[in-house]
């Protein structure tokens, strides 16, 4: 992968335990990998089925936070300097199943209470991402979308508060109907973009995890723009999966076309002269503006 131009890798807790993360590193650095993101996983484990940190049992909440905690070690020792939350469970699939407000306040609990662990173990070297995902694996899904994950980062203990911003997925929008390019403005303009992940969906269906570039390329273009000129320095991740109707021996496929795709489109985003775009917004005209980003896309 390195070798085709990945720098990065991801991982949850499931993929590397934490005992194995010493291992794990001299792994990734024999390959000239870096660990870009850890992320404790709040799904796999059926004791968190409904919920980790809003769960209504407090020995499943402990439990959860035991587990957060770890995560953060092994951040550490794999090197990372974000760490992702997917709270995949949280959430419910029957109305007053849970107290929304109770739920809320628990999570605000939870985010707490590591983010002030990180910081008094290793001062400001590791930064948490939220990762917000609509209605599924739950019927309805708490911090669903980057609005509620920025609303409840401005809950948090000012003390703890820089270290936590949002980690926005195109496919994730997508299913909630949002637009995936506004989330990550509205991440931009918070100070709030800590990483993100590229990929593709099409439609309101279940999280395709499709290739980048793939179903809207004209979109995908003006991301990259938008990306280019808030001087973004993070990590530009992809969060894809191989269909399972692909052969093993065929499994790299998808991260060489993303790869490729985020190339093509961010060379032809740095072509897209700024000036045009400025005057057909001043001239109000809308249709123009995708029009030109039509020519730079095709090259027509």
């Amino acid at each position: 992968l390195a070798e085709a131009g990945m720098t990065y890798f991801e991982a949850h807790d499931v993929e590397i335990p934490a005992a194995d993360a010493a291992k794990a590193l001299k792994v990734a650095e024999a390959n000239g990998m870096t660990c870009g993101m850890y992320t404790p996983s709040f799904f796999a484990d059926p004791v968190f089925k409904d919920g980790a940190m809003s769960s209504n049992d407090a020995s499943i909440r402990a439990k959860g936070l035991a587990n957060a905690k770890l995560a953060v070690d092994t951040t550490h020792v794999l090197g990372a300097k974000t760490m992702v939350f997917w709270n995949g469970r949280e959430g419910f699939d029957f109305v007053l199943a849970k107290n929304g407000r109770d739920s809320f306040k628990r999570l605000v609990e939870g985010f707490n209470t590591v983010g002030h662990y990180a910081k008094e173990k290793y001062g400001d070297a590791i930064r948490f991402g939220i990762e917000p995902k609509p209605n599924e694996p739950r019927a309805n899904m708490y911090l669903a979308n980057v609005g509620e994950a920025l609303y409840l980062i401005s809950r948090l203990d000012s003390e703890i508060r820089h270290l936590f911003g949002v980690n926005p997925e195109t496919a994730h929008s997508r299913i909630a109907g949002l637009d995936f390019l506004w989330d990550v403005e509205m991440a931009l303009e918070a100070g709030k973009l800590f990483h993100i992940h590229l990929n593709s969906q099409d439609g309101q269906r279940y999280d395709q995890d499709l290739p980048f570039g793939y179903t809207e390329p004209l979109k995908d273009l003006a991301l990259l723009v938008v990306l280019q000129d808030a001087k973004y320095d993070g990590i530009v991740a992809f969060d894809v999966k191989a269909p399972r109707t692909e052969d093993s021996k065929h499994i790299k496929d998808i991260l060489e076309v993303s790869g490729n795709n985020l190339t093509w489109l961010w060379e032809r985003a740095l072509e897209v002269d700024r000036n045009v775009i400025a005057q057909l917004r001043s001239e109000n005209r809308c249709t123009a503006i995708s029009g030109y980003l039509a020519k730079c896309l095709y090259g027509r």
